[in-house]
């Protein structure tokens, strides 16, 4: 089983971007294998989902100083220096989650593709930039979930 967690917050714009993609992929045609996750700011209730997948492709914004829309390929060994990108404005960090499921299951292979974003004050819809951006966010998504 393979899955697809798009993280965020939708009360704050471009924060918002991974579950506006999940939203967006639930209208196409994905493989029976391909599970569909609205992480929202989950948190560490994300590991029970992660657990046992084969594959889990998470998406979520990400402020590295590019700009808006700049798209970013990570896997969890990225996470594993004392600075770890920023990732995301919840309260726990994608690497405490990766340190707990490389515990549990070493057989679970994580790729985190980050999107730069252009404005996260408070609003439910994303910045045209990022709106116009959801089908190549969305091909590379899948091109990483099938790889």
């Amino acid at each position: 089983m393979r899955l697809i967690i798009g993280c965020g917050n939708l009360l704050l714009k471009d924060e918002g971007v991974g579950v506006h993609l999940i939203e967006y992929l639930k209208d196409k045609e994905l493989p029976e294998d391909v599970e569909l996750i609205d992480g929202g700011t989950a948190g560490f209730d994300l590991i029970d989902f992660i657990l046992g997948k084969e594959k889990v492709v998470i998406i979520d914004s990400v402020k590295a100083g590019g700009n808006p829309g700049d798209i970013y390929c990570f896997s969890p060994s990225d996470f594993e220096t004392d600075n770890p990108p920023k990732t995301s404005l919840h309260d726990i960090t994608l690497k405490d989650i990766f340190s707990i499921v490389q515990r549990q299951d070493n057989l679970v292979e994580i790729k985190i593709i980050g999107i730069e974003p252009k404005d996260i004050s408070y609003g439910t819809e994303l910045s045209p930039e990022l709106k116009n951006l959801l089908p190549k966010i969305a091909e590379i998504v899948l091109k990483e979930v099938n790889a």
